[in-house]
């Protein structure tokens, strides 16, 4: 079987790819990472720019009947959403709310100037984004209007894990143990392009630029509920944690009373 993980910009893709990958593994099946001649990046990932029929076709060849997990950024190409539809091979796709997206392209191309990268390195503010962004997103609705393409948000993704598990589990005709997955990635340094992790990132960004977004990509809003009861009590936790003081903070204020007797 060929699984394709299409993912938008900064929605969890690599994750999505990883838990995919180890749902394949954890119901018995043996997946195929590939090399030369299709990849000869350092990357670990199967990840294409664009994945097409002849790809899939010289794929199986090398696969042999076993399972392929293929990540992509890019469109549905010719031919690929017939396969979809038909039953042939199976895809996924992940999506996040745009204001998010943007605000992490911008600390993207935060990084990209510091280490003098070309990658992400315009996007500045988030007038910067939005083109980038109108083209992603009629990416992702090519996807999405698939019959058969398996659709997840990023809070899914990251603050529900153990329901996208059960999700692909389900989508490849397979039961496997949540939990037994999830243990693959219980420490952050696990989870590829990792970033801040921050829930409901958006309320960083003001309400005009806000508004901006929320009339540009309404009928995305419409369509999909990113601010899951999940999301909201991780941005809890967080804010929660934010405000207590650390511990080697508390340390220091106690070595102070003791040292001036207050």
């Amino acid at each position: 079987m060929i699984y394709i993980c299409y993912g938008i910009t900064k929605s969890a893709s690599t994750f999505l790819y990883q838990l995919t990958e180890e749902t394949f593994r954890s119901a018995g099946r043996k997946i195929v990472r590939l090399g030369p001649p299709l990849r000869t990046s350092d990357s670990v990932e199967n990840y294409f720019n664009f994945i097409n029929v002849n790809l899939l076709s010289q794929i199986r060849e090398l696969a042999k009947g076993r399972d392929v997990v293929l990540k992509t950024h890019g469109p549905p190409l010719a031919g690929i959403a017939e396969l979809i539809a038909s039953g042939h091979i199976l895809a996924s796709s992940s999506i996040r709310d745009p204001r998010e997206i943007a605000l992490s392209m911008i600390d993207h191309g935060h990084r990209s100037r510091q280490w003098k990268s070309a990658r992400f390195s315009e996007f500045v503010h988030v007038d910067d984004t939005l083109n980038a962004l109108d083209i992603q997103i009629g990416i992702f609705q090519s996807w999405a209007n698939i019959e058969g393409v398996k659709i997840f948000t990023y809070n899914d993704i990251c603050y529900d894990s153990a329901s996208v598990v059960t999700g692909v589990a389900s989508h490849i005709g397979a039961e496997v143990d949540a939990d037994k997955v999830l243990n693959k990635f219980k420490s952050k340094t696990t989870i590829g392009q990792f970033s801040k992790g921050k829930a409901l990132r958006y309320t960083e960004m003001s309400s005009e630029d806000q508004d901006i977004f929320l009339e540009r990509y309404a009928d995305l809003y419409k369509a999909f509920e990113f601010e899951t009861a999940n999301a909201r009590r991780v941005a809890e936790e967080q804010k929660g944690r934010a405000l207590r003081p650390s511990g080697e903070l508390i340390q220091h204020l106690i070595n102070f009373r003791r040292r001036f007797r207050i």
